[in-house]
């Protein structure tokens, strides 16, 4: 598969009206992976005048923290990416290399690509390590032109000009992080059902709860001053408008939708098929959908991006929202159906989320009302229906943590009511749709007042 640039999409987008994301961009952008700039690596960035103040340590810089160095490599959540590479050495990655017969894992593209800043010998310099794994420039860009104004202070448009990937703007930051955490054509970042059955863990994202996690900045009023910042119900709609469209466009992909003759497995809902078979009544866990008419034993394209961009269109544009319902029907349907019949609905579909995206990043959804009205779409007994399945209540469950931050809201009701639905959603085999929805009720409850 050829690599493909992306696009970066800025502010200006209400100029091209409901055209699709990638249509109304105004400039393009590659991503740092295809960039073709000299990366530098982690040592240009983490020197002790730069972001690795190694006298302090605390983010006391004044203008950064200087600390982003220290957060990047921490050994808890923060510090993932930094040890995206070291899980390739584990027993674990080892035994999925070897079910797949493709050599060392540390040495395999297949791997590399998105467990590691991975670009060719060419483009690195002697000071790149590639065991640093989800380095600086993984995220930022090849800094061969750019370091040099950002040491300076030229300022921000300076740094992009000069190859500064914006992950400031929420819609490039979903196409950055999408290529690993959801999947892509470039070659290698795409993780089939085969990749999954050698035992690679299945893909999850969400961009706002993924982007507070790994962020390794504070975002004060001189980082406002310097940069816009997208707000929380804004970063999270995007990334499900986002999410979608590239499920679809991957899907329909003649490279990545089909295995021989079969469709590409990790498009389905894993756990409609990966459950305990019991004989015990007690156990048997399917149940019917209002959102699709399939029965029982039906393969289920996984629709946890469309119900979740349901939610945030019912408070953006509810003719849209519909169209998405509609549509999202018609796709479950033609996926019992004839290939092409199956095609032309995700076709439409894709369109329809291109559509959404572009009405998301043109809409002020700077307020708390805005988050609470999403939230409260999300808590609701509709769309509480619909999570039957893991991979939808577990979305739910993001957007509930994320939105409620949005909102502002820290009661301790409603942590308390959180904490109830993520014990519910904790594991895909102990899920309770029931119990779900009654901790989502509480949440609606208690944030309505």
């Amino acid at each position: 598969m050829m690599r493909r640039l992306t696009v970066i999409l800025t502010a200006c987008a209400a100029l091209f009206g409901a055209a699709s994301a990638q249509q109304w961009a105004a400039e393009t952008h590659p991503l740092p992976l295809n960039d073709n700039l000299i990366h530098t690596g982690v040592p240009s960035c983490s020197t002790a005048g730069c972001h690795g103040d190694q006298v302090s340590g605390i983010g006391a810089g004044p203008v950064v923290g200087q600390n982003e160095y220290f957060q990047w490599a921490s050994r808890g959540e923060k510090g993932a990416h930094s040890r995206a590479y070291e899980s390739l050495l584990t027993p674990h990655g080892k035994r999925i290399a070897a079910n797949l017969g493709i050599g060392p894992a540390h040495q395999a593209p297949q791997c590399l690509d998105c467990h590691a800043n991975n670009v060719p010998a060419a483009r690195r310099t002697e000071r790149f390590q590639i065991s640093d794994g989800v380095g600086c420039e993984a995220c930022h860009g090849g800094a061969q032109n750019w370091l040099a104004f950002h040491r300076i202070g030229a300022g921000h448009q300076a740094n992009i000009e000069a190859g500064l990937y914006p992950t400031e703007n929420p819609a490039a930051r979903a196409e950055l992080c999408m290529s690993c955490h959801l999947g892509s054509s470039f070659e290698n970042q795409f993780v089939n059902h085969r990749l999954m059955g050698a035992g690679h863990p299945r893909l999850k994202f969400e961009l706002d709860l993924y982007t507070t996690i790994q962020q390794h900045h504070v975002v004060d009023d001189d980082y406002r001053a310097r940069k816009s910042v997208a707000p929380g119900a804004q970063v999270w709609a995007i990334g499900q408008a986002m999410g979608l469209e590239r499920t679809l466009e991957l899907l329909i992909d003649n490279n990545t939708g089909s295995a021989g003759a079969f469709p590409e497995l990790v498009f389905f809902d894993c756990h409609a098929c990966h459950q305990p078979i019991s004989d015990n009544s007690a156990n048997l866990n399917w149940r019917p959908n209002p959102g699709r008419s399939l029965g029982p034993g039906a393969p289920i394209l996984n629709d946890a991006n469309l119900i979740m961009l349901q939610a945030a269109m019912r408070v953006v544009d509810p003719a849209l929202a519909e169209q998405l319902e509609s549509e999202g029907r018609v796709l479950h349907a033609a996926s019992q159906n004839s290939g092409g019949q199956f095609r032309r609905a995700a076709e439409t579909l894709h369109a329809t989320a291109g559509a959404a995206a572009s009405r998301i990043l043109t809409a002020d959804l700077s307020s708390p009302a805005a988050a609470r009205a999403m939230l409260a779409e999300v808590t609701s007994t509709q769309l509480a229906d619909r999570y039957t399945n893991y991979a939808a209540a577990e979305q739910a469950l993001f957007a509930v943590q994320r939105l409620t931050a949005a909102t502002g809201m820290a009661s301790a009701d409603i942590k308390a009511a959180i904490e109830t639905a993520s014990r519910e959603a904790q594991s895909p085999y102990s899920y309770n749709q029931s119990a779900f929805k009654a901790a989502l009720a509480e949440i609606a409850a208690l944030s309505s007042q």
